[in-house]
């Protein structure tokens, strides 16, 4: 019990912070994704697409490690091998150094999609100045734009600034990915129910359960940021002929009301906001209420506060948990969860497990209950850039964890998609139409279908590409039953390989046999009695207009090559002066024969 509400807070000034979505837990996503096996499947890099990523920082701490990244390959530029177009920075945080977090996100995005061309524009200074920077990406031709900023100041219940740049630029064609936030379920929604207010309060309490005017938290120690918002006109949204009609404050008390802490402004024809920032102190987590009341107004409305900083759990009355807002919320945005790469089914983990700091969705946006997040991706891998997170993998290089390193991950698969459907159609693919595919493909985590913790699943780079194209496929091994003799008498073969289809045929001297398909990775087929050492290949039939997709995998022989002597000897021609060049010929001999006479 603590003794008194001082030795609980140390007060600070309430601040109107952008929050990143970064760091907490997460990715070696490449691999959990499958989206290396779409590049080696269907010969794609992201040629041709532009991805823009809004983050804090790009090249802000000293020493200029960008370039650093581009000379060891982990960003385009200058000396990049697969890559010389640098990165094009149209505005860097200009008031001093901040994490970098966005050129973190770059690397995971290039190492998706390593040819795809790059953008960065800060989103930090301001949620009108981020509208503008959205826009300012998708007239630089970016086709794909990631965030990881949430503004606590954007409304929670209607569209604000930087959501509308968002439907905007997607209604353009611009595949818009944000990440869902690290928040969790850490926050209350209710409509407000009035009760008596503490003796010495002006207004009404809201009334939480059964009279009870005080919710119960716990609170690791550590530096909060709690903000409340409830539906009402928002002067600042450009409502300015009314702004809230209601004035609702947030306290946090120890002493069921006795002492009160809360930096509560009048409201009413301003914003309808508080915000309430406070640490607590000491080692061991403590215990103390929420008190919400109605200083002025007569509406019942609907609120929502959100922990957008510190590790608090509210333990009673715990409704309304959901924490996806902003532009994370848009109609025109992809919200991103976040999932441990290593909780994946490439990893051993199946189904995938959504991270528990990840944030849900649910939050109504103008009486309608948006499908957020949209899907899950990997965090949790390697970048070069440190943000404090925990070493899980004991190597050389920093963990990127949250769902800000999810986003540039779907982001990237956006980008192979779109890239995909112009090289095997010679069409733009649409956002709603990258939206349905990666939506219609994700890895169910939980119940089948949506849900708002994990939305459509885990995101399927490979099962994605399967929806318009086939793969090459790659021939791995040729599994001969031990009492065979291969030339000699029929048997059946049973060939390991990759990037195969439920169309896929085992090719035997050209031709196709007829195929069993086993699983996955194999193939079985009858082998008839043959004289040499005749090819064998895979061979997956293309699906689309161009068929430039599918083709035959490289080849593998029953018995080691052996090497021959070829002999390739030119025929002696002459000819008159005026008289037409003869053909050339030559005889070609192998181990001094007529290569014919071979089989």
């Amino acid at each position: 019990k603590l003794d008194s509400l001082p030795n609980l807070i140390d007060y600070v000034r309430p601040l109107f912070p952008p929050v990143s979505n970064s760091g907490i837990i997460t990715s070696a996503g490449d691999i959990a994704m499958k989206s290396n096996l779409v590049r080696s499947g269907y010969g794609l890099s992201g040629e041709g697409v532009k991805i823009g990523v809004i983050s804090n920082s790009y090249n802000t701490i000293l020493g200029n490690p960008a370039a650093t990244d581009v000379a060891n390959g982990d960003l385009p530029g200058a000396g990049n091998p697969v890559n010389s177009t640098p990165v094009q920075v149209l505005k860097d945080y200009p008031f001093g150094v901040q994490t970098d977090e966005g050129r973190a996100m770059l690397q995971i995005v290039h190492d998706i999609v390593p040819k795809a061309n790059l953008a960065f524009r800060t989103g930090f200074i301001s949620p009108g100045d981020m509208a503008q920077g959205i826009v300012a990406l998708k007239n630089n031709n970016c086709n794909v734009i990631v965030d990881d900023v949430t503004f606590i100041t954007e409304p929670f219940f209607q569209d604000g600034i930087v959501a509308k740049a968002v439907d905007n630029v997607a209604a353009q064609g611009v595949s818009y990915f944000s990440s869902a936030g690290n928040f969790g379920n850490k926050s209350y929604a209710g409509t407000f129910t009035p009760a008596p207010a503490p003796n010495g309060m002006i207004g009404s309490a809201h009334n939480f359960g059964g009279g009870d005017i005080f919710q119960s938290l716990t609170l690791t120690p550590g530096n909060y940021v709690v903000v409340l918002q409830w539906q009402d006109s928002i002067y600042s949204q450009g409502q300015v002929s009314t702004g809230t009609s209601n004035d609702l404050d947030i306290y946090l008390t120890a002493d069921n009301g006795i002492t009160l802490f809360g930096f509560n402004r009048n409201n009413l024809s301003g914003d309808p906001l508080e915000v309430l920032s406070f640490t607590v102190g000491g080692s061991v987590p403590q215990n103390a209420s929420l008190l919400i009341t109605r200083a002025a107004g007569s509406s019942n409305v609907n609120f929502k506060y959100i922990i957008f900083r510190g590790e608090g759990s509210i333990t009673e009355y715990n409704t309304g948990t959901s924490t996806i807002v902003g532009q994370a919320n848009a109609a025109g945005a992809m919200a991103v969860g976040a999932v441990l790469y290593s909780n994946t089914p490439a990893y051993g983990v199946n189904p995938p497990s959504v991270a528990s700091f990840s944030s849900i969705g649910g939050t109504p946006v103008n009486g309608v209950v948006r499908n957020k997040p949209d899907l899950c991706a990997p965090n949790g891998g390697n970048t070069t850039v440190y943000m404090g997170g925990v070493n899980i993998d004991a190597d050389a290089f920093p963990n990127f964890f949250g769902t800000s390193a999810a986003a540039p991950h779907a982001a990237g698969v956006a980008a192979l998609l779109m890239e995909g459907k112009q090289k095997f159609y010679n069409q733009t693919m649409t956002p709603a139409q990258v939206r349905s595919v990666m939506q219609s493909t994700a890895d169910d985590m939980g119940a089948p279908g949506f849900d708002y913790s994990t939305g459509a699943g885990f995101t399927n780079a490979d099962a994605a590409l399967r929806t318009f194209a086939a793969p090459t496929p790659e021939i791995v091994s040729l599994n001969i039953p031990v009492s065979a003799s291969p030339g000699t008498m029929t048997f059946t073969v049973t060939v390991d390989g990759n990037f195969l289809t439920s169309n896929s045929q085992i090719i035997f001297r050209g031709q196709p046999l007829p195929t069993t398909i086993i699983n996955n990775n194999q193939l079985q087929a009858t082998v008839p009695t043959f004289n040499g050492n005749p090819p064998v290949q895979i061979f997956n039939p293309s699906i689309t207009p161009n068929t430039n997709d599918g083709g035959y995998s490289d080849t593998l022989y029953f018995f080691s090559p052996i090497k021959k002597k070829l002999v390739v000897v030119a025929d002696n021609k002459a000819k008159k002066y005026g008289e037409d060049v003869p053909a050339f010929t030559a005889t070609v001999t192998v181990d001094g024969q007529d290569p014919s006479s071979l089989g």
